[in-house]
């Protein structure tokens, strides 16, 4: 039997949960929300699904459940207000990390800590630096997403399927992130020669100022 559990019943939390029930990832999902009205109604919808997907038990829970949890996902915190960067969620966000890791902590569990609230790389090592658990127990889904935004950018620009494009965003979950261009590969050729030789004949100077400013302006739009 393998377990996920789930922090946060909002809409990375509910999305999360809906993805590992598709991939048919775990036998056990418990979500955990201080909205009990929320969770529950997440759970029932997850759960009126599960007739087109492979045995899951899904539920809402309590931080008792994280016990024997072999991944724990802490998704739960707060938006960014209006003009404000993701650095300066900290102190919110920080508190409400450390009061999520000692509702946990009583409990036990053996489980790796896969974070995600943001500024995610910060959060991070709050929760490394309060449980005093070993890094490898306490991981950031760091620039996964901001990567995966860059393929898909890239695919639309130069109408490859986002599955050949092997391209990568480094550092910081935020405003200092890195594009690597000079790693970027559609289907297996460098960029500079794959533009080149392509039919869409972009001005790929200009494009590249384009996608890079479109990965940072979704990441604003909908606080990612």
């Amino acid at each position: 039997m393998s377990k996920i559990a789930i922090i946060g019943a909002g809409d990375v939390g509910t999305t999360i949960a809906y993805t590992i029930q598709l991939r048919g990832l775990v036998t056990e999902v418990v979500l955990v929300d201080i909205n009990h009205e929320l969770v529950q109604g997440q759970v029932m919808d997850l759960n009126h699904g599960l007739f087109f997907v492979r045995p899951v038990h899904i539920y809402a829970g309590t931080y008792a459940d994280c016990t024997d949890a072999d991944v724990i996902v802490v998704t739960a915190g707060t938006r960014q207000k209006p003009g404000e960067s993701r650095l300066q969620l900290v102190n919110r966000n920080a508190q409400l990390c450390k009061w999520i890791v000692e509702k946990i902590e009583p409990h036990k569990s053996k489980g790796v800590f896969l974070i995600v609230t943001n500024p995610v790389d910060i959060m991070t090592q709050v929760v490394i630096e309060h449980t005093g658990l070993p890094k490898h127990r306490v991981i950031g889904s760091g620039t996964v997403l901001d990567s995966a935004r860059f393929r898909y950018l890239l695919s639309r620009n130069c109408q490859v399927d986002t599955r050949n494009i092997h391209a990568y965003v480094i550092g910081e979950h935020g405003d200092s992130e890195v594009i690597l261009w000079s790693q970027v590969h559609i289907a297996g050729t460098p960029l500079d020669i794959f533009c080149k030789q392509c039919a869409v004949a972009c001005n790929s100077i200009v494009n590249r100022e384009k996608i890079a400013e479109a990965v940072d302006r979704i990441n604003l739009k909908y606080n990612l």
